[in-house]
């Protein structure tokens, strides 16, 4: 006698840690180096973004500095190198996906400000100009950044489970013991 086979759809998906979920498409780096001459022969000074980093905590993360593609937001703080940042990459933006994956490979690795200036001199003996004040607008992720050492740093490229090593996020129990039953059932009817 040949015993019907049944089947059952099943809805389930793979779930993450919210500490995972949090850091999947986070980057840290830094957007400014103090006392470096740049690509435009200005040079940011320490303290230089004191004030618009206390009236505002997050900034958009554009790509390129192009209005039109935001993809995520950043934060910074002082320290005595110079702006240290963390973006948040948004990975519901088919573009963000594409920036951290190019981040990840450092095929894209520079970091630059938007911004305009509040205060400023002009060194008379080297002629550089020197940003004392800055309002700072967004951050960009770039291919060629205006100061050599404003990079990437660190970049959470992958989601939890996908590098070697990393925990693979577990199955609801539930969703496991069904998985089970049915692979008991399926086993049971191709026996001869």
């Amino acid at each position: 006698m040949l015993k019907m086979l049944e089947t059952k759809d099943l809805d389930f998906k793979f779930t993450m840690g919210e500490e995972a979920e949090a850091e999947a498409g986070t980057f840290t780096g830094y957007a400014s180096i103090f006392d470096m001459v740049d690509a435009y022969g200005e040079t940011v000074m320490r303290g230089a973004f004191k004030k618009t980093l206390r009236e505002k905590k997050q900034f958009p993360l554009l790509w390129s500095h192009n209005i039109d593609k935001p993809i995520g937001v950043i934060s910074g703080v002082e320290d005595e190198k110079g702006l240290s940042v963390m973006g948040k990459l948004n990975l519901d933006v088919q573009l963000a996906r594409e920036i951290r994956s190019l981040m990840a490979q450092a095929a894209i690795k520079g970091l630059s400000i938007g911004f305009n200036v509040v205060k400023e001199s002009i060194d008379k003996e080297s002629n550089v100009r020197q940003l004392k004040e800055i309002s700072l607008w967004e951050i960009s992720p770039c291919v060629f950044q205006a100061c050599p050492e404003a990079e990437v740093i660190d970049v959470k490229s992958k989601e939890p489970g996908e590098e070697p090593g990393e925990p693979t996020p577990e199955i609801k129990p539930e969703t496991l013991h069904l998985i089970e039953e049915m692979t008991a059932r399926i086993k049971s009817y191709l026996r001869p």
